[in-house]
């Protein structure tokens, strides 16, 4: 395993979501790979991840990835991203409003010996995404 090419695969690809390149982002993924951590209305797969990220494009067009810490080893690759943009559409139910939201999330990423994607747990803050929104 290549855990540099895998940070360099990685950091491509978080550049190709903030040109809102979604295509070009879910590339380094494998056919078939698993992604842990998705809500429950989607399937936990590449089609699914898509359909998040989809949803939240439109909720937040403006929408940038920064990340903030990665490291790799063998074929492992853990990532903290703090996410911000403007709330300009509807995201998990409510209406814009017109809020800038930041909230971080931290992924760990398996590849396979290609230096694609086989599998992919995320864990997002949520409760400071839903404090934001003005859900609790």
């Amino acid at each position: 395993m290549d855990a540099q090419l895998n940070k360099a695969r990685t950091l491509d690809a978080v550049n190709a979501l903030n040109r809102a390149d979604l295509d070009g982002y879910l590339a380094i993924y494998a056919p078939g790979a698993v992604v842990h951590g998705l809500p429950d209305h989607v399937t936990p797969d590449v089609a699914g991840h898509r359909e998040v990220l989809t949803e939240i494009r439109r909720a937040l067009p403006d929408v940038q990835a920064l990340v903030q810490a990665i490291v790799a080893e063998d074929d492992l690759l853990a990532v903290r991203v703090r996410y911000t943009g403007t709330h300009q559409g509807v995201l998990r139910g409510v209406a814009p409003t017109g809020r800038a939201l930041s909230w971080e999330a931290m992924t760990f990423r398996r590849f396979d010996s290609l230096g694609r994607v086989v599998e992919r747990w995320i864990i997002g803050d949520d409760l400071a995404l839903l404090r934001q929104l003005g859900l609790i």
